[in-house]
């Protein structure tokens, strides 16, 4: 299968983490970006929830149902 290079633009800080974690779990930063993007496209959506509601508030609505 072909392959295409894609450059991204994100804080020096957050690729550090990133690549620190997608080592620990013993794949590459390459490969972490293909899982995501294909689940994307296999799920038609992106695969986690996404919200203006911050986690602290969805964690406290949830606490007291």
């Amino acid at each position: 299968m072909e392959t295409v290079n894609v450059t991204v633009r994100m804080e020096r800080q957050t690729r550090d983490d990133a690549a620190k974690l997608f080592s620990e779990l013993g794949i590459g930063t390459t490969q972490a970006i293909n899982m995501f993007l294909k689940q994307a496209v296999r799920e038609q959506s992106i695969p986690f929830e996404v919200t203006a509601r911050p986690t602290v508030e969805r964690d406290r609505e949830n606490m007291e149902k």
